[in-house]
């Protein structure tokens, strides 16, 4: 009986554990996140990028990387996301529906909590340089899913 006891609480323990991972449990904060702050977090990984995968960039020769001095897919950096919503208050939702551009949900991924389940889709406006020296922006799809505590994946 005591065995019968034990292994119950051991499964029930891990039932628990595994559930709250599926359903997007963060557990070194011990909460939920908001879906601002997945917001944030995957903005804050496009605009951290020197370089964005971009296939509908207009005139890529003409923009500058200053990491290397020569030319290619750069992006003027926004300051923060406050700067960003500011300007396109639209940009940005989690599970909005419809298709996605990343493939589906692993279950041992979501059971471990190496993702949460939730697409972030942010519509993201890079900013370049033309070949005049002035700024262009062009509108770009990035769908992407986080981990359990808000790290892309």
């Amino acid at each position: 009986m005591k065995r019968f006891l034990l292994l119950g609480g051991v499964l029930l323990i891990l039932f628990v554990y595994f559930g709250l991972n599926y359903s997007g449990f963060c557990f070194a904060q011990m909460r939920y996140l908001s879906n601002e702050e997945k917001i944030r977090a995957v903005f804050d990984f496009q605009n951290s990028r020197n370089t964005l995968p971009i296939n509908n960039f207009p005139n890529s020769e003409q923009v500058k990387d200053k990491s290397f001095d020569g030319y290619n897919l750069a992006h003027i950096k926004y300051k923060s996301f406050d700067e960003y919503i500011v300007l396109y208050p639209d940009c940005c939702a989690v599970n909005p529906g419809g298709g996605y551009e990343v493939p589906p949900a692993k279950f041992l991924d979501r059971i471990l909590g190496y993702n949460s389940g939730d697409v972030v889709v942010i519509n993201f406006h890079p900013r370049f340089l033309n070949k005049n020296g002035e700024i262009e922006t062009v509108e770009v799809r990035f769908d992407n899913y986080l981990q359990n505590c808000g790290k892309p994946g």
